[in-house]
């Protein structure tokens, strides 16, 4: 990998650290991390175009080899390298200030995950069609499946709904977010982890990442909704983000794929009924904020 990193990039580390995905090393008090790629390359493509716009943001910055391309095939495999300063400190303020961009970058359409009533409706008819296929060899899956299935069909009801009963303001442009939340790891901060969105995507995520970990108080959760500048509309959306319950079909995924065992699930199956009144709390917070579409079954 010495050889490749001098190749490519010019580079002379020390000493390199194999991860799962990537390696990593320091250079003049700078992190670099050479990232495998497993996203398409259309995804990349659109990716470049955004990080045009990232200068002077807290990601990581994409390298450009010798040839000046952003991919560099190492061992029959793509890699990219990204650049940043040694310790991230998370700021909330990424949720209360997020990135706008120009309505040109509409057209990215690899980057663009806003249309979450069809996404989610793609993911819930491929495990529908999974059932059968676990219902021997994964029976907690099997028998926790349904309810979660439920909860996502009442995600994307309540997703439709939003888009046709609430109007949009000014505010409503869409922003750089992430597919996911974890800040155990530098992916908040890494843009191989960039998605086009609502930015209700990333506060969903987030307490929903708070959640799982069991790391919130009420006094904090009431305290974040607060400071979120949202319309209407977007926290109709983050209602929508919350009831998706995407913790489960992580989970659920890895299990399926062997990357853990199926025991793992557990964790979320007993706190069922405290992720419930964790919802009835949020709702009845954001209705206090705005007048938002009724969830019959938080309002009892």
């Amino acid at each position: 990998m010495k050889n490749a990193l001098f190749y490519y990039y010019q580079l002379t580390p020390q000493k390199i650290i194999k991860k799962d995905k990537y390696y990593c090393f320091e250079i003049d008090n700078w992190m670099y991390y050479l990232w495998l790629i497993d996203s398409p390359l259309d995804y990349i493509n659109d990716l470049l175009i955004v990080n045009k716009m990232l200068i002077n943001t807290n990601f990581m910055t994409i390298v450009y080899n010798t040839n000046r391309e952003a991919i560099s095939i190492i061992n029959n495999r793509y890699y990219m390298l990204l650049k940043g300063i040694k310790d991230y400190k998370f700021d909330l303020n990424n949720f209360y200030n997020p990135y706008y961009f120009n309505g040109e970058m509409l057209n990215l359409k690899f980057l663009n995950h806003s249309d979450w009533g069809n996404l989610w409706t793609s993911k819930i008819d491929y495990f529908e069609y999974q059932k059968e296929y676990i219902k021997v060899k994964y029976k907690k899956l099997y028998k926790s499946l349904d309810y979660f299935i439920g909860l996502s069909e009442n995600a994307i009801s309540y997703f439709y709904a939003t888009n046709t009963y609430v109007k949009k303001d000014y505010l409503d442009n869409l922003v750089i977010s992430r597919r996911r939340i974890n800040l155990e790891d530098i992916s908040f901060y890494n843009p191989l982890n960039i998605v086009i969105d609502n930015k209700a995507r990333d506060s969903g995520e987030y307490l929903k990442y708070l959640f799982i970990k069991d790391d919130y108080t009420y006094d904090f959760i009431e305290t974040f909704l607060n400071n979120l500048n949202y319309s209407n509309y977007q926290y109709c959306l983050l209602m929508s983000r919350l009831l998706y319950p995407s913790f489960y079909f992580d989970i659920y995924e890895k299990i399926i794929n062997g990357a853990c065992n199926e025991k793992e699930i557990n964790k979320i199956l007993k706190r069922i009924g405290e992720y419930e009144q964790f919802l009835k709390y949020i709702y009845n917070i954001l209705n206090k904020k705005k007048s938002i579409l009724q969830i019959d079954w938080l309002d009892s």
